[in-house]
């Protein structure tokens, strides 16, 4: 995969995201940029919390692609 931010080939990972010991549940989520910051988000996808990364070394950024619930 090409990175988005400079177009360099990334590596291919797994992104996970584990629950935390102060918190009993961990929720992954996907909204429009629009609802960002809201309280209440009408558009909201929740997503599993294991996904396919892709790293890149030259930015050192992580793109994700997660799969809805």
């Amino acid at each position: 995969m090409k990175c988005a931010e400079c177009g360099n080939e990334m590596k291919k990972g797994i992104v996970e995201v584990q629950d935390g010991h102060l918190l009993p549940q961990v929720v992954v989520s996907w909204c429009p940029e629009e609802e960002k910051g809201k309280f209440i988000r009408k558009h909201a996808i929740s997503l599993n919390l294991k996904a396919e990364g892709y790293y890149c070394d030259e930015c050192m950024k992580v793109i994700a692609v997660f799969e809805e619930r």
